[in-house]
């Protein structure tokens, strides 16, 4: 790329495999702000303990991302956990869950999971510890799904993203006292790229109202 095009580049990591359509009211408006920016957008696994967050990008948007030393977060939304089994769980059945219906329950593991990450979406702090996972390497939520569904493990994700999960033979359950996922739009906070520090400027003015990105303008 030209020095020009590097220049107005602005390079997006996120969650791959989850829907991310509601935020695309941000990065329109954004566009219409900024109409020369390129928007790079690069899909990513799981955390990995041996991977920087934001390798290769200037920004990214997760759920609930490991802070590492030297990035700036911003919470873009906050939703309830509910946890997905395949469809013929055992679980799948209830109508709804506590944490100690799940506790006992494998989760889909890897070697490579960053181990801060991995330990809240399966419940580490309630349980003193870790749970009994597969023998899978999982390292994106498409390979997470395909053992759910099989019927080996259960996992965890956010209420506001599960009805996007694209594989039919999982069903979502509300999980009465789990914690709270954030989503959050996540940068280095030593950037001094004028367009990062304009996308996160937008994305705090976002938080700070009730009315639609849309109407904004």
């Amino acid at each position: 790329m030209t020095d020009q095009h590097e220049a107005s580049r602005v390079r997006i990591r996120y969650d791959a495999c989850l829907p991310q359509a509601r935020w695309g009211p941000l990065f329109h408006v954004f566009r219409l702000e900024q109409p020369d920016v390129l928007l790079d957008w690069r899909p990513d696994g799981f955390p990995t303990r041996d991977v920087p967050l934001l390798d290769g990008a200037d920004v990214g948007l997760f759920l609930e991302p490991p802070l590492e030393p030297g990035l700036g977060a911003l919470t873009l939304d906050v939703s309830p956990m509910v946890v997905i089994v395949g469809a013929g769980h055992r679980l799948a059945g209830q109508g709804e869950l506590c944490v100690a219906d799940v506790l006992g329950e494998p989760f889909p593991g890897g070697p490579r999971l960053h181990p801060g990450w991995n330990a809240f979406w399966t419940l580490d702090e309630h349980r003193g510890g870790p749970p009994v996972s597969t023998d899978d390497d999982v390292r994106t939520v498409a390979h997470g799904l395909e053992v759910i569904a099989q019927g080996r493990a259960i996992g965890t994700i956010a209420a506001s993203v599960v009805h996007g999960l694209d594989h039919p033979g999982v069903v979502a359950l509300p999980l009465r006292d789990g914690p709270m996922v954030t989503t959050r739009l996540v940068w280095r906070a030593a950037d001094d790229n004028p367009l990062v520090r304009a996308l996160v400027e937008l994305a705090g003015a976002w938080t700070r109202t009730d009315r639609p990105l849309s109407d904004e303008r």
